[in-house]
């Protein structure tokens, strides 16, 4: 029996997007319900524990741009339901062992896995959660699908992996920081508006517009997330903030300042990182200086350029298609990219 609160309706979709989850309502409840196919155990703390997991994943925003994306191609098969709800569980795998790199103690006003149980326990969900995604990927049939669903777990792991290498170098570049994020963050967003068009049966054109679309995307959504972690308060977002710069991970903000910032703050600001011991005040410290510097907008104007350049890709393609559900899902795709340019969460 499904719960009340893992219902595809304790989706946490933010007021701005209800229509366009409205649009998507039926086409999430199957995903939901197939995620919930696959969480369900035989073990009850293995079932309690990855019962749980769904409830920190929120906006279910991979879903849902897999599912927008065929609709505006005209074409939506069962194949998509399955490769979203596997890629969900890629991406929640993943945060989970993010949790666990950033030390992390909530997410969605919920206490992390690592928190609720401990850091072993999660990741092993983790680990079980793709496992898991691999069985709904094998099972769709789609050939095709394999090296795409394998190349954005490759690249994510990598994003990943390389901004643990960069932890504590403070000579990051913005091509570094770039390719950190195109993997990280982007990689399943681009993968998820791949699927939906390549599914949809479109052409190799096509396919490639929704597949910049999704990239684009990914990396504007991670720069403001970078942002709300100097910006944002903890009760607002209902996440654990303040991580990137009390782990010494420079983000996009943080490597402007490095390149513009005259030599005296620059200085100041490099002796906090370096500080040995370094902590939450020097952490907070240095937070202010970025804060009261240009940086932040400069990041903030970054991410804005990435949507508009997402929004410009969706005209392209929707000059040569007509057909109410086709046009309303274009519209539901640019909601989401305003969204993500607007959004204080």
């Amino acid at each position: 029996m499904v719960r009340p609160e893992e219902s595809a309706a304790a989706i946490a979709a933010p007021e701005e997007l209800a229509p366009v989850y409205r649009l998507a309502e039926s086409d999430l409840e199957q995903v939901g319900t197939l995620i919930l196919e696959q969480l369900s155990h035989a073990d009850s703390t293995i079932d309690e524990i990855l019962r749980y997991s769904f409830r920190l994943g929120g906006k279910r925003l991979r879903p849902l741009l897999l599912i927008l994306s065929a609709r505006a191609c005209g074409r939506l098969e069962w194949e998509h339901y399955q490769c979203a709800a596997a890629l969900e569980m890629i991406h929640t795998g993943s945060l989970i062992h993010d949790d666990i790199l950033d030390g992390a103690r909530f997410r969605r006003h919920l206490e992390t896995l690592n928190l609720r149980w401990n850091s072993h326990f999660a990741v092993l969900a983790g680990d079980l959660l793709l496992t898991k995604a691999i069985a709904l990927i094998t099972g769709c049939g789609r050939a095709e699908v394999y090296p795409i669903v394998a190349d954005a777990c490759r690249r994510t792991c990598e994003g990943e992996l390389l901004q643990v290498a960069s932890q504590g170098r403070l000579d990051l570049s913005r091509a570094e920081y770039d390719r950190i994020i195109e993997g990280k963050t982007a990689a399943l967003l681009e993968t998820a508006c791949r699927l939906g068009a390549s599914l949809a049966g479109r052409t190799e054109s096509t396919v490639d517009l929704f597949t910049r679309f999704g990239r684009a995307l990914g990396m504007a959504f991670q720069i403001f997330d970078d942002v709300l972690d100097l910006t944002g308060t903890d009760d607002k977002t209902g996440k654990t903030l303040g991580t990137d710069l009390i782990n010494r991970k420079l983000t996009l903000p943080a490597i402007h300042f490095l390149q513009t910032a005259p030599e005296s703050e620059k200085s100041t600001f490099l002796n906090l990182l370096g500080a040995d011991p370094f902590g939450p005040a020097q952490a907070e410290e240095a937070r202010g200086i970025l804060l009261a510097s240009r940086s932040v907008d400069y990041a903030r104007k970054t991410a804005m350029d990435l949507v508009h350049r997402a929004i410009g890709l969706l005209e392209e393609f929707g000059r040569g298609e007509d057909g109410p559900d086709r046009l309303a899902a274009l519209d539901a795709l640019r909601r989401i990219a305003a969204f993500i340019a607007d959004r204080n969460m």
